[in-house]
């Protein structure tokens, strides 16, 4: 058993897909922890979900982007796509952003930062994001992205 669960691991997430997956990853929390970090210095948004919410939307839209065209390589069609996305998504991120801030920061009080106004439990909820996003794009987002997908799928790369 714990052989099949090890193996199913490794199908998910040690795979040429998943490291792109990281990839985009990365640079959606750049810009989300960007529009957080930018929102609460230059607007002066004292409470800091005030400025989660616009991060959580601009990373959306990046990461659509991206995952479309270089992780998951879709051809459905956008409209329907998008709204799964972007459903699956706001769940997760607010979910995990939200409930994750709020826990490290207000019910821990871990409240150290990264540089001024951008706390590490932003940093630390963003870790739970990004796996659970790969899991909703990988099996509710791009399910049937047919043949053209099951190169991108199954971690093997045509390029």
């Amino acid at each position: 058993m714990f052989k099949r669960i090890w193996a199913r691991l490794r199908e998910l997430f040690f795979n040429m897909q998943f490291l792109r997956y990281t990839i985009s990853g990365g640079i959606v929390t750049l810009v989300d922890m960007g529009v957080f970090f930018l929102l609460s210095n230059i607007l002066g948004l004292s409470k800091w979900y005030l400025s989660l919410l616009p991060a959580i939307v601009l990373s959306i839209l990046t990461a659509y982007v991206l995952n479309r065209v270089w992780v998951f390589k879709s051809k459905q069609s956008v409209i329907s796509e998008i709204f799964r996305f972007c459903a699956g998504r706001l769940v997760v991120s607010l979910v995990f952003q939200y409930l994750g801030f709020y826990v490290v920061y207000d019910v821990i009080g871990f409240k150290a930062e990264i540089i001024p106004n951008l706390p590490w439990a932003k940093a630390i909820a963003l870790l739970f994001v990004v796996i659970g996003n790969y899991l909703v794009g990988k099996f509710y987002v791009f399910t049937d992205c047919g043949a053209e997908n099951s190169s991108a799928v199954s971690g093997e790369d045509d390029e």
